[in-house]
């Protein structure tokens, strides 16, 4: 169980906005009422920790006072944020900081504007892509390879097989269960899928074109609504 719980952690971080985490919200016209969630958290950013891929904030809420993480953005202490739901981790170590934290809440979407009802989702993979399309990839891949929109056109011939892509770097998350999770694009597109997710324990750089080789997995659900299409799996780069 504490498996499945850290792995959804990473998923919700892994799933969160492409350009900023942070969200913003535009304002509605006069003539128009916005309703905000019922369980909505409305919070305080006392304190602010900044690591390569994190930013730790410490917040206050009413007259409790605790921790969380989403992915990197610039934080500002002292102003007001919202967030509609978090994932506990006990004695949760950041390697960065070199620092272990009693307990944490690690916050999939942090914004800075009351959060509307009607645009609350549950979040997943499954079905569709949360990170936005990149304009202009034009990626081959290597002998052996196969594009991605052959990978997402034919999912169940791959699935369970060690397969090799190569695509750009559109997003990097470092050190989430001991491992790294890559977004990787190439241009291509199949079933309105175009950005695969890769676990690793190779370092990258977003906007590098990369070859990994891992193994497929499909249709994999994590239990509490996090499911993937497609995933590459205990990946390694290949020169």
């Amino acid at each position: 169980m504490k498996s499945i719980i850290y792995l959804v952690i990473a998923l919700a971080l892994l799933t969160g906005c492409n350009n900023a985490t942070v969200k913003k919200t535009e304002k509605k016209p006069a003539t128009e009422t916005a309703t905000t969630v019922a369980d909505m958290h409305t919070v305080v950013a006392k304190d602010i920790l900044q690591t390569s891929g994190y930013t730790y904030l410490l917040l206050t809420e009413g007259d409790k006072e605790y921790w969380a993480a989403v992915s990197r953005f610039e934080a500002e202490k002292g102003k007001t944020y919202y967030f509609t739901s978090g994932m506990e981790m006990k004695d949760f170590k950041s390697k960065e900081l070199d620092r272990v934290f009693e307990s944490i809440q690690f916050i999939d979407v942090l914004s800075d504007q009351p959060i509307q009802a009607k645009k609350a989702e549950a979040l997943t993979t499954k079905g569709k892509q949360s990170i936005e399309k990149v304009e202009g990839i034009i990626v081959e891949p290597v002998a052996g390879g196969w594009k991605l929109s052959e990978i997402f056109a034919n999912k169940s011939s791959h699935a369970g097989k060690t397969v090799k892509v190569t695509g750009k770097v559109v997003k990097f998350s470092p050190e989430i269960m001991n491992r790294n999770w890559v977004h990787l694009q190439d241009g291509t597109e199949a079933n309105g899928s175009y950005d695969l997710t890769v676990t690793t324990m190779e370092v990258v750089e977003v906007g590098a074109v990369v070859t990994f080789e891992g193994v497929l997995s499909v249709d994999k659900d994590f239990g509490y609504g996090y499911k993937y299409d497609v995933i590459l799996e205990e990946s390694k780069i290949i020169k």
